[in-house]
């Protein structure tokens, strides 16, 4: 992902308006093809549910002329953004590692103090702003090759591997994979203490800590969560013994590694949220390894490994 005019954590892009036309030229595409399903995909600076109100509002033109979400598109058609543009996502030049690349996803290794997706303060120097500058998208060009779609995500302090899906199918495809337990997940860890068993499994529920909001703890009322793991290394040093465990999921809940681990007394290096002793910077000692699944489109077993 070569990066000119770098933007993003070291020079974030201004958020303002794009400029008066930005336009894109129509591919191959389906016949029935209509305007909004395009500007859906290809659109990406704006989430998909601004995309209906911005046609209906007739800042998007078809060869010149204004167009309706209805309104079906061919291949060669120049579409057009009239007017200014707000855009949610801005494109940032971060140049994360790519592992591997399709037609139909994307699989990356997130460096640790990334967000995953745009969230609170966090606008700008995600992965989805990466990922956008990849598919094509420029401060000043709204539109890209493909919409990124993340299929799940990874805690910002957290490093590793993510899925990003091209298109709505495939995506809808991963997520149901995810749901039925079909994409193995697996990660390490560097915990506080000795963890004195060699494997266990955690099968305790979680939901909101009652004494912190963000926390996830282990609840009565909490949702079934489990995770296995088994120990890698051992580090008896004398004033911070640590151990080293591989885990992987059965469920996969809102923190789910760092708030089992530390209900067994043993949190993440760097896990200040869990118990973990102060340290600088965002990062966590938590990394996510291999990936595992059949293919979305051919079904074909894949697998990855950072």
């Amino acid at each position: 992902m070569p990066c000119a005019n770098r933007v993003g954590r070291d020079a974030p892009a201004e958020r303002a308006t794009r400029p008066d036309v930005a336009s894109f030229t129509v591919g191959d595409i389906a016949p029935g093809t209509r305007l909004v399903d395009i500007a859906k995909q290809h659109l990406a600076v704006l989430p998909i549910g601004q995309i209906g109100p911005m046609i209906a509002g007739g800042t998007l033109t078809i060869n010149g002329r204004t167009g309706a979400i209805n309104d079906l598109v061919h291949p060669g058609d120049l579409l057009a953004v009239v007017g200014p543009l707000a855009a949610a996502h801005v494109p940032a030049c971060l140049a994360p590692t790519i592992l591997d690349e399709d037609a139909d996803l994307l699989v990356i290794d997130k460096p640790a103090g990334m967000h995953v997706h745009p969230l609170g303060a966090h606008r700008d120097g995600t992965l989805l702003n990466a990922v956008l500058w990849h598919a094509g998208a420029r401060p000043d060009h709204p539109w890209a090759a493909w919409r990124p779609r993340p299929a799940h995500r990874l805690d910002r302090g957290a490093s590793g591997l993510v899925i990003i899906a091209k298109h709505a199918t495939i995506h809808d495809a991963l997520r149901t994979m995810l749901a039925r337990h079909a994409i193995e997940r697996g990660y390490r860890a560097t915990v506080h203490g000795i963890v004195s068993a060699d494997a266990g499994t955690i099968d305790a529920p979680l939901g909101r800590d009652p004494g912190n909001d963000y926390r996830r703890a282990v609840v009565p009322t909490g949702q079934s969560a489990v995770t296995h793991y088994r120990v890698v290394q051992r580090v008896p040093h004398p004033a911070s013994p640590t151990t080293v465990v591989e885990l992987t999921l059965a469920t996969g809940r809102t923190h789910q590694i760092r708030a089992h681990l530390a209900s067994l007394g043993h949190p993440i290096l760097g896990d200040t949220l869990y118990g973990a002793a102060p340290h600088s910077g965002p990062a966590i000692a938590l990394r996510a390894v291999t990936l595992r699944l059949a293919h979305p489109r051919d079904h074909t077993p894949r697998a990855w490994s950072a």
